[in-house]
């Protein structure tokens, strides 16, 4: 586990039922650990979304597109050719928000898994110990397979957990002034999905709410596994400051959210 914690057997029970359920036990399911590396499995784990994303976003643009030249008879311009575009991207950015916010936290939690490793005695020498990834027991902790693995982690690193904040960010960021203005554009309705559900001040929140996640579900992960109270300490005091955080700036547009957020 994250935090190589020994769950009670009640709560251990259900959280295997949502790892069975999740979209990597999904992808395992068809790429059998006996036929596909580990990178390989990896590999199409984080771009499938990818795809599945970028497909929505070209159907939002061609069923505008479609309708653009059904409706005009003239040669279109290149501006008004970048307009329909544009907002043919605007008209499934909200799903496509929708689909990193439900792929996001389980992709970047098993990017960061390979360094989660299990300890083994070694068959050679007492008292000695061997570590072993978890998700792929055949890779031995330190040893040239993995590294390769943890280069393509770091490469998926800056595409997922990295680049979904700076998603966030870029879009939450023009929405300042129209938010403020409290001048609708096509911007702020295609993520609303984002900002709708807190105070005006606290706009970008769910942005530093999804670091939140990222840091307690993976990042915390780099932290070696012979530290495994470190991390339970810093996922601890990330909790912490947190909560008082919630209950003092009290960012939910609804005081029942505010309560459930800190409890």
């Amino acid at each position: 586990s994250t935090y190589s914690a020994r769950l009670p057997e009640l709560l251990a029970r259900r959280v295997g039922i949502n790892e069975a359920l999740a979209f990597d036990a999904w992808c395992e399911a068809f790429l059998r650990p006996q036929c596909f590396s580990y990178s390989t499995r990896l590999l199409v784990f984080a771009f499938t979304p990818i795809v599945l994303i970028a497909s929505f976003l070209l159907v939002g643009i061609g069923v505008r597109v479609r309708r653009w030249l059904v409706a005009t008879a003239s040669r279109p311009t290149c501006a008004e050719a970048v307009d329909v575009v544009t907002r043919g991207m605007f008209d499934l950015t909200p799903a496509g928000l929708v689909l990193v916010f439900c792929f996001v936290p389980s992709i970047s939690a098993a990017i960061f898994r390979t360094w989660s490793c299990q300890a083994y005695d070694d068959p050679e020498q007492d008292d000695n110990m061997i570590l072993y990834m978890r998700r792929d027991l055949s890779i031995e902790c330190g040893s040239d397979d993995h590294k390769s693995t943890e280069h393509l982690a770091y490469f998926l690193i800056a595409i997922w957990p990295l680049g979904s904040l700076l998603l966030y960010g870029s879009l939450l960021i023009p929405c300042y002034k129209p938010l403020h203005a409290k001048s609708p554009t096509a911007l702020t309705w295609a993520t609303a999905f984002l900002h709708r559900e807190y105070e005006l001040t606290f706009y970008w929140w769910e942005a530093l709410e999804l670091a939140r996640k990222l840091t307690l579900t993976g990042a915390v992960l780099l932290i070696e596994e012979q530290r495994a109270f470190l991390r339970l300490l810093v996922a601890t005091v990330i909790c912490s400051v947190y909560a008082v955080g919630l209950a003092i700036v009290r960012p939910y547009k609804r005081v029942e959210d505010d309560v459930l957020a800190v409890a």
